[in-house]
């Protein structure tokens, strides 16, 4: 389940701040706050469901709203990424490491 919500959240917000792109792939448009908005609450609820702490998250989120209706779309857009990355290493601590098999 975990290693499915890490899925997830990258294809959720598109990798946008916590990957970096290969250099052959042209940059893909980083999504506005009212669109991304959503998509992180989205997966800070899928997060939560998972049981992960989304607390940090969260607050980074209302950091967000806050400067949307301040008209602050990079502040916004910068708090956004902290709460996707914030979800992105829960779920990373969260996923066991692969059993490596002795021959």
């Amino acid at each position: 389940m975990k290693t499915t919500l890490l899925a997830a959240a990258v294809l959720a917000f598109g990798a946008g701040g916590a990957f970096a792109q290969e250099a052959q792939t042209a940059p893909q448009k980083t999504p506005t706050c009212a669109e991304a908005l959503p998509q992180i609450e989205s997966l800070i609820g899928q997060a939560d469901q998972a049981g992960l702490k989304t607390e940090t998250a969260e607050d980074h989120v209302e950091t967000a709203r806050a400067a949307q209706t301040s008209q602050d779309e990079e502040g916004c857009i910068r708090a956004l990424v902290m709460a996707q990355n914030d979800v992105l290493t829960q779920a990373q601590e969260a996923t066991p490491a692969p059993e490596t098999r002795q021959q």
